[in-house]
């Protein structure tokens, strides 16, 4: 029996298998080969939220296509290798989970750089402060995070005592998605379980040294609520390259955005050029210098990977047009042969 174009959503990926949700429950199902010939990055391989046509032949399911991404949560693959990683697809929330127990489990600047990534994705970013229970200080927290990422909506949240989650869940109504994204240890797997009401994932002891999580979850799982929304479970970060554009930093750093509007020059870099307005506000005080730094910091490192994108880019274009061609010139080749007889 052979059925085409069904349609359904992937909710786990391992490796080459995928689990998928159709109209009939959860189902494995792998790639096709001809998918293979279209896909020119390993980014426009299937992910977790992805909606793929499928095609059905004596009970195997084989994706065919990945439908349009409406929005895609990435990061820089981990290493020297300039390659997008995406996390997850068609999201309305990337859900920045941070922990208040100490140690590197909230830093100010591991906030800006996970906003800004957040702000690439096309969904809208959601900061959870988690292990409130843990710290005395957890409202004067967020009210330092609320500068630190300007126009996102922060969440302070226990599940030890309940604090937050019922705030949290009226961003959860039906059809939403959000995806949890952070370092280990930072209790996504443990909201999950919460948000669920289940214990559905696998949760370990932090490190008491440095509060660092081991990671509990290896790859990104969709789970349902019974509210009909969804969150995404997705692996602990060890380390956080952005893949991001140059003006996302606007949006994380907007103070810094509108005031380069008062610069001198059109193209001020803000770093020492005369009438610099940005430079006149750090000298008062009204930019941090670690925040300063940190945009600068971020700024270079976006414009060099963009460069390298661009230069990836041009290089596969330039390998798929040469295949391109010799498959031409195969097919070509064959039709001669054929009019000789």
């Amino acid at each position: 029996m052979y059925l085409s174009n069904l349609i359904g959503r992937i909710v786990e990926k391992q490796y080459n298998t995928y689990k998928v949700q159709t109209e009939t429950g959860v189902e494995k199902a792998h790639l096709k080969g001809k998918i293979f010939q279209t896909i020119k990055n390993k980014s426009e391989f299937p992910c977790v939220g992805d909606w793929v046509e499928l095609n059905e032949c004596d009970g195997t399911l084989q994706i065919t296509r990945v439908l349009e991404r409406r929005t895609q949560i990435s990061r820089q693959t981990a290493g020297n290798v300039t390659e997008e990683q995406v996390i997850a697809a068609n999201i309305d929330y990337v859900a920045i989970v941070l922990g208040l127990d100490g140690g590197r489990n909230y830093s100010d600047r591991l906030l800006e750089r996970l906003t800004t990534v957040a702000w690439n994705s096309g969904a809208t970013p959601l900061v959870i402060l988690n292990k409130a229970d843990l710290n005395d200080e957890a409202e004067y927290v967020k009210f330092q995070a609320e500068t630190i990422a300007p126009g996102v909506d922060i969440i302070v949240t226990s599940v030890e005592d309940g604090t937050g989650i019922n705030a949290l869940t009226n961003y959860l109504s039906k059809g939403k998605v959000a995806v949890f994204i952070g370092p280990s240890g930072v209790g996504k797997s443990t909201l999950t379980n919460a948000l669920l009401k289940k214990d559905v994932q696998k949760t370990n002891e932090i490190r008491r040294k440095d509060k660092r999580g081991r990671h509990t979850t290896s790859t990104s799982f969709m789970f349902e609520l019974e509210s009909g929304a969804y969150i995404i479970d997705s692996p602990g970060l060890r380390e956080v390259q952005a893949w991001a554009e140059e003006q996302n930093l606007d949006d994380t750093f907007s103070e810094i955005a509108e005031l380069s509007q008062y610069c001198r020059f059109s193209d001020c870099k803000h770093e020492g050029e005369p009438g610099c307005a940005i430079q006149a506000e750090l000298e008062r005080g009204y930019i941090s210098p670690e925040r300063y730094d940190s945009y600068l910091h971020l700024k270079k490192e976006l414009a060099f990977l963009n460069r390298r994108k661009a230069e990836k880019n041009n290089n596969v274009e330039r390998q798929y047009d040469k295949q391109f061609s010799k498959m031409v010139k195969r097919e070509m080749s064959k039709k001669l042969e054929l009019k000789k007889y």
